[in-house]
């Protein structure tokens, strides 16, 4: 009888064996949050434990260790990036995460270097003002072409007000307001491929996920691809080698996105090749649309 109620006791649910508890109250308290800590970081809150005060050198040596952190993912990433189309796409999916860059900061960051290198006025070699009556030949132009733009009058004046402030600076500020705005409808551009990529795999249906995934990694691939080829060009003395480049660099991104629509799809190489064609004159259409609106969102608040 004494066995059996023993027994009873220990499976109470409030009942715990004296040495969880022991433990429990022997491991260390987590700064944070107050829990209790048995590994390197906290369970609840995730914070790292120290069970001392910092000093320099403890700073410097977790510097360096964030630093060699994110170089390893860095380059990891740029790797998969641009030599595995769609493999960055299909790892995200699968759930492995944490040895890449996130889609959207990888985005973000290298799409950010571009406009900023495309935004930069192209070197000149030499600097003449222009002639009087090349101005009033211009003058004249920005006339005649601003009476000939569609829409309100309104527009048209807009228009002949951004037509002389480029002639007084060159261009310069409507250049770079109008890398600015084509940033800016890229974020409405991604989108609008997408859901056409939704029509395009309807059978087996994928997700409108996986599309936009795909064009973020696609895209950043071809943003850094670009802005290469925009560096390069600064250099005067690589001549017709930055063409040649230029257009090998055209080729490969062609194969790399035919590739990683059949990486991550996974269909044949006729029907990928059909689709691929189809949404590639989609995208020429959403493309002149989306610089359509940023020229002339350019030009109207210039």
């Amino acid at each position: 009888m004494p066995f059996i109620q023993q027994s009873a006791v220990n499976q109470l649910p409030h009942a715990e064996p004296a040495r969880t508890r022991m433990s429990t109250e022997s491991l260390p308290i987590c700064r944070n949050c107050g829990a209790a800590v048995s590994h390197s970081y906290c369970s609840v809150c995730g914070q790292r434990f120290e069970r001392h005060l910092y000093t320099v050198w403890d700073v410097l040596a977790e510097m360096a260790e964030a630093v060699t952190h994110l170089d390893s993912r860095l380059w990891r990433t740029l790797r998969a990036l641009l030599f595995l189309p769609g493999v960055l796409t299909t790892q995200f999916l699968a759930g492995r995460r944490t040895a890449y860059l996130s889609p959207l900061r990888l985005y973000l960051g290298i799409s950010v270097v571009f406009f900023i290198i495309a935004s930069l006025p192209a070197p000149r070699a030499t600097a003449s003002m222009p002639s009087v009556e090349t101005a009033a030949a211009a003058a004249a132009r920005c006339e005649d072409s601003a009476s000939r733009v569609p829409g309100p009058d309104w527009i048209r004046q807009r228009f002949l007000i951004a037509c002389q402030s480029s002639l007084a600076d060159q261009g310069r500020q409507l250049h770079h307001d109008f890398i600015q705005n084509l940033g800016r409808a890229m974020f409405l551009f991604l989108p609008l491929v997408a859901a056409f990529m939704k029509l395009l795999y309807w059978r087996p249906m994928q997700t409108y996920t996986t599309h936009l995934l795909l064009l973020i990694h696609d895209h950043a691939c071809a943003f850094l691809l670009m802005s290469i080829v925009l560096i390069a060009l600064r250099w005067p003395r690589l001549g017709g080698w930055v063409t040649w480049s230029a257009r090998l660099l055209a080729c490969y991104l062609m194969f790399y996105l035919y590739r990683s629509m059949r990486q991550v799809y996974g269909q044949s190489r006729t029907r990928t090749l059909l689709k691929f064609t189809a949404l590639s004159l989609a995208y020429v259409l959403f493309a002149a649309f989306s610089v359509f609106l940023a020229g002339l969102y350019s030009a109207v608040t210039v």
